[in-house]
C-alpha cells in the first residue's frame, strides 16, 4: 500500500481504538494490551507516520530527546548497539544525540554539558568509562555494556550487561575440551567491568579443570584493536613456547592475534585454538571464520530504549539491572 502522511485520529479509526490509546502506545505511558500494541504499530508502521516530535516539546515543556555517550563509534560492537537504540528510540517518539567520546574524560565532560543544555530528557551510557556522579545531568540513566566505575560516586542505576563472565567460561572451557592446557588470555583493562567479568569466567574454567592460573599468559593492551593484539600474542608467544591456545576478550583483539598465529615471517610450527568475544559482522566470513561469544546486541536496543522511555515517563521498573545471555559461535579457529 502507497504510504501517506496520516493522523493520530486516522491511527486510531484504522486500529479500531481511541485517539488516546493511541497516544499511550506511542508515548508508552499508560494502560493498554500487547494485542492493542500490535494493532496500532501495524498501522503505524503501514503507513510511515512519524510523530512531530517539536510539537509534542512544546505541548509538554520536556524536550523528547535522549543522549547517547559512546566510548568509539568505529568500534562496530559499539556502532551495532547504537544504531539499535536509535532505531527503538525512534520507533517511541525519541531522537537521540549521539555523542563520540573516544574514551577521553574531557570531552565527555564536553558533551555531558551539550546534553544539559539542550535538556535531554535522558542519558544512556554506552560502556562509559569515565561516568562521574558529580557530572550527573539529574536524569534517567542507563549503563549499557559497563557498569558505572566503582569510584564514581553512582549508586542507584539501571545496568543493562550481557553474562560476561559465563561468556569467558564458555569459550574457556570449550579451548580446555579441545585439548588446550596452556590457554593465554588478552584482554583489556580488567578493571572495566565486561572485560573483569570475562576473565573471571576464564579462571573459573581452568580451576574446574584442575590448571592453575598463570599471570604469566595475561596480558592487558592499552586499546581493544588489531595491533595491540598482534602485539600481545607476539610477546606471549616469544616467552611461552607451550602455549597451544588463545581467550580474547573483544573480536578486535582475536584478529590481531590471529594474524601473529598465521604470519608466515614468524611460524609457530604448531595448531593453536583462538576465541573472541562480540561476534563482529566480518567474524564469520570464510576468510575469517573466528569463534566468538555473541552478544545479543538488538536485545540491548530494545531494552535500552523502551527501559529508558519508561523511566522517563515515570514508570516504576520491574528491575534495574538485567543480565542478558550470550552464545559461543565455534568456527574454524577452535
Amino acid at each position: 500500500m502507497r504510504r501517506r502522511s496520516i493522523s493520530i485520529k486516522e491511527i486510531s479509526a484504522l486500529a479500531g481504538v481511541s485517539i488516546a490509546t493511541v497516544s499511550r502506545v506511542i508515548n508508552q505511558n499508560g494502560r493498554f494490551s500487547p494485542e492493542t500494541e500490535e494493532r496500532v504499530r501495524k498501522v503505524i508502521k503501514e503507513y510511515g507516520y512519524e510523530p512531530d516530535l517539536v510539537a509534542r516539546s512544546l505541548r509538554t515543556n520536556k524536550m523528547q530527546v535522549v543522549g547517547i555517550i559512546v566510548p568509539d563509534i568505529t568500534n562496530e560492537f559499539f556502532a551495532r548497539v547504537t544504531q539499535e537504540l536509535q532505531h527503538n528510540l525512534f520507533a517511541l517518539g525519541f531522537s537521540a544525540i549521539i555523542c563520540n567520546t573516544n574514551e577521553e574524560y574531557d570531552k565527555e565532560k564536553r558533551y555531558l554539558a551539550m546534553l544539559k543544555s539542550q535538556k535531554v530528557s535522558g542519558l544512556i551510557y554506552i560502556s562509559g568509562e569515565f561516568a562521574d556522579g558529580k557530572q550527573s545531568l539529574q536524569v534517567p540513566t542507563i549503563y549499557i555494556d559497563r557498569k558505572p566505575p566503582v569510584n564514581s560516586g553512582i549508586q542507584d542505576y539501571v545496568l543493562i550487561e550481557s553474562d560476561n563472565a559465563g561468556g569467558g567460561y564458555e569459550a574457556t572451557k570449550a579451548l580446555l575440551e579441545s585439548g588446550c592446557r596452556h590457554i593465554a588470555l588478552v584482554t583489556y583493562r580488567t578493571d572495566i567491568s565486561s572485560h573483569g567479568d570475562r576473565m573471571l569466567g576464564y579462571k573459573r574454567a581452568l580451576q574446574e579443570h584442575g590448571i592453575p592460573f598463570d599471570p604469566a599468559l595475561t596480558v592487558q593492551t592499552d586499546k581493544v584493536d588489531m595491533a595491540c593484539g598482534f602485539k600481545a600474542a607476539d610477546t606471549l608467544l616469544r616467552e611461552h613456547s607451550e602455549i597451544d591456545g588463545f581467550f580474547c576478550t573483544a573480536d578486535l583483539l582475536a584478529f590481531g592475534v590471529r594474524d601473529r598465529v598465521y604470519d608466515t615471517s614468524a611460524p609457530t610450527g604448531r595448531r593453536l585454538r583462538l576465541i573472541g568475544f562480540d561476534d563482529l559482522s566480518f567474524s564469520g566470513t570464510k576468510s575469517v571464520a573466528l569463534s566468538s561469544v555473541r552478544q545479543s546486541v538488538r536485545e540491548f536496543g530494545q531494552l535500552g530504549a523502551e527501559t529508558l522511555v519508561a523511566m522517563i515517563n515515570g514508570q516504576e521498573l520491574q528491575q534495574k539491572q538485567y543480565l542478558l545471555p550470550v552464545q559461543l559461535i565455534q568456527r574454524a579457529t577452535s
